[in-house]
């Protein structure tokens, strides 16, 4: 249901990985010093159904387990 986006402008649900993506210019001091770290990811949530964004998120999560 997500996808991976810089632009998070739509009806559909977007997510955002910034210290590789629009921050991923900025040395990585100044990344810290904002508090964009490796692990932060921005999520733009769409018009789908929630249960069906919860279900999606859950699967990667148990996915990046393994």
């Amino acid at each position: 249901m997500f996808d991976l986006a810089v632009s998070l402008g739509g009806v559909e649900s977007l997510v955002c990985h910034p210290s590789t993506m629009t921050h991923e210019s900025y040395a990585i001091e100044l990344q810290e010093k904002i508090g964009i770290s490796a692990g932060l990811f921005r999520f733009a949530i769409g018009i789908e159904h929630v249960d069906d964004l919860i279900n999606d998120l859950a699967q990667a999560l148990d996915l990046a387990k393994k």
